[in-house]
């Protein structure tokens, strides 16, 4: 019995992180029963200068990819890579990009009651294909509830204390000049960045497992 322990380091409006966990799903599918798999999902920010309001999407991303043309690409190659993982990804003129400070305090918050990995990809889910605004309390109360978190649990992502934790996160994984995502780290030592497809992240885990102490 191998035991692993990912901490995936993912924003969520990140399109790839969306997609590489998709991968990475596939490929501890195949690992199969002889591996004790605890996935940890920690916080960063793509755009850790955006208002709380957030952004007009169109002409914040148009300005970092140098020209409308090159975004419209960029945005025409993700949504043909989602089709293909089977997930849709939307957008459209009035899309915004959200400060997401307060869902990684919700996903702290989900992480303490058992249920991350559900509330991120519900997320992923409301963000992407539903164009939702996850910057939005009220959402993010929304789909916290729809995934089965409690009141207590909302009432604990709303917190000073879980804002504190979550800074400290941030400034922690800053600290340790991780500048892209989706990057992640197993058992503490071993870290990989990029959506790799799901062979090269079967390569990669079953690699790690055998170098590890059982």
């Amino acid at each position: 019995m191998a035991d692993l322990r990912i901490d995936i380091i993912s924003d969520l409006v990140c399109p790839w992180c969306y997609l590489g966990y998709s991968r990475l799903k596939q490929a501890i599918e195949q690992l199969g029963d002889d591996y004790r798999i605890d996935i940890r999902w920690q916080p960063f920010e793509l755009h850790p200068d955006m208002p709380l309001s957030g952004a007009d999407r169109e002409s914040y991303l148009g300005s970092k990819f140098g020209s409308q043309e090159k975004l419209n690409e960029a945005t025409h190659a993700i949504q043909q890579v989602g089709i293909e993982a089977g997930i849709q990804f939307n957008f459209s003129e009035k899309d915004r990009i959200p400060n997401t400070r307060l869902a990684h305090q919700f996903i702290l918050s989900a992480s303490k009651a058992g249920v991350a990995t559900p509330f991120v990809l519900a997320l992923f889910h409301a963000y992407f294909t539903e164009g939702k605004d996850i910057g939005s309390r009220n959402v993010l109360e929304e789909v916290a509830l729809s995934i089965g978190m409690q009141k207590a649990d909302i009432e604990y992502a709303l917190s000073a204390p879980a804002q504190t934790l979550t800074e400290k996160k941030l400034q922690h994984l800053r600290s340790l000049d991780i500048h892209s995502v989706p990057t992640y780290v197993i058992n503490d030592k071993f870290l990989v960045q990029g959506a790799h497809d799901p062979e090269s992240f079967l390569k990669v885990l079953t690699d790690i497992a055998q170098k590890e102490p059982q």
